[in-house]
């Protein structure tokens, strides 16, 4: 919730109209655009039209952030639904969340964003079930241009970038996360450092499924010095596995192919079944190079 929104609500509570709430403060159309989140409205204003309600400022400023709280909590519920819908390969399920952010009362631009994101997801599980998949090129060209928008690496942006890298040549992958990498200090983050394991892992994946094993080397380099932490335990197992895979590749020793399979193991073991299925894939593709 915006403070235009939560001063909407306020008002309506006290039955006032638009006029009678601004007072003196500040001219009615303008605060008629406060309250639609098309203009802002400066420190001073705002505390003296809380004033002119008797509004205490504490309770305004408190109950602004548990709305926000409650609002990335809902989003994060539904972000984690769709997610596990991704790795279930459920549409279904991903346009029934995108159903559900339609009638969420948010400003519409992240509403729009938001809904973008899912229907990202929709062509991640299209892609991966349809070896002729066509892509929904306005989406894709939408992810994009939201990704390249973002001018810094923020959380957000490595979040998006992680989950919609597949949408780029792997020449352009390269590209960006050697920008990462270079940036790589600035991230203490665990949730930063998660993205950026992930960011390599999907460009690992990329790389030998197109066979640019010279490529990936230096990759590798880099993924060996991040840090063992438990929230990066999943993607590191995958860049090992990946490892192995690409060492098999050079110097065709069995023990680097029997490490891969132990690892596919432990994903069959603890449940992540399809995760084990997707690594099969590698394995039984380097047999055969």
């Amino acid at each position: 919730m915006t403070i235009g929104e939560l001063l909407k609500e306020k008002r309506l509570a006290e039955n006032k109209t638009q006029k009678e709430w601004a007072g003196n403060i500040i001219s009615t159309s303008y605060y008629a655009k406060v309250e639609k989140n098309q203009h802002r409205i400066a420190a001073e204003d705002l505390l003296a039209l809380l004033k002119h309600n008797n509004i205490s400022t504490t309770d305004f400023f408190k109950e602004l952030e548990d709305k926000k709280d409650d609002f990335h909590k809902e989003l994060n519920s539904l972000t984690k639904i769709s997610i596990d819908a991704v790795y279930h390969s459920d549409i279904g399920r991903i346009k029934e969340v995108i159903r559900t952010i339609e009638k969420l009362d948010v400003p519409l631009k992240q509403k729009e964003a938001f809904i973008l994101v899912h229907k990202g997801f929709i062509e991640l599980v299209k892609e991966d079930l349809n070896d002729n998949y066509q892509p929904d090129k306005n989406v894709i060209r939408a992810l994009k241009d939201k990704i390249f928008s973002i001018p810094n690496f923020t959380r957000f942006k490595l979040e998006l970038y992680t989950n919609f890298m597949t949408f780029y040549d792997y020449k352009t992958n390269i590209m960006l996360t050697n920008q990462i990498i270079h940036k790589i200090d600035q991230f203490n983050n665990d949730k930063e450092l998660l993205a950026i394991t992930g960011i390599l892992s999907n460009l690992l994946s990329q790389l030998l499924e197109e066979k640019h094993y010279k490529e990936a080397l230096p990759f590798l380099k880099i993924a060996d010095k991040l840090p063992a932490i438990p929230d990066l335990y999943l993607p590191k197992t995958y860049i090992a596995l990946q490892k192995y895979l690409i060492d098999y590749h050079f110097n065709k020793k069995q023990e680097d192919l029997d490490k891969a399979k132990t690892i596919i193991k432990t994903y069959q073991i603890t449940g992540l079944e399809d995760f084990g299925k997707s690594a099969q894939k590698f394995i039984d593709k380097a047999k055969k190079d």
